[in-house]
């Protein structure tokens, strides 16, 4: 992809992130519950 593609294990992501994604790949085989998931809760940690 003539240096195009950038690809981060998720595992790995400790620190902010300059770049952003540009792209969602693959989605014709996504799982079904990936629809909209700004939308579903968030937490800084492990909900108690």
């Amino acid at each position: 992809m003539g240096g195009k593609l950038l690809v981060v294990p998720a595992g790995c992501l400790d620190t902010e992130l300059k770049k952003r994604p540009n792209a969602h790949l693959f989605i014709s085989s996504k799982a079904a519950w990936d629809e909209a998931l700004e939308e579903v809760k968030k937490f800084e940690r492990l909900p108690g």
